[in-house]
């Protein structure tokens, strides 16, 4: 979804989300810490559920 060095706009897009109904618990924020600190990124990722075709599952057995 979004990777930013800028904290403050990863929390504007995560309350966006919020606001248009994105069920939070679906949200992960990882925090990428690196030396020097300026370096850290901020990593905004939604879970997406099994999205694959039925034609799928039967080519893989699934």
């Amino acid at each position: 979804m979004l990777e930013t060095s800028d904290q403050a706009k990863g929390h504007a897009h995560l309350r966006r989300l919020r606001e248009s109904g994105v069920d939070e618990s679906h949200i992960r924020i990882d925090t990428l810490c690196r030396r020097p600190v300026e370096l850290s990124a901020y990593r905004l990722s939604r879970f997406v559920g099994n999205t694959a075709r039925e034609s799928d599952r039967e080519v893989f057995g699934h």
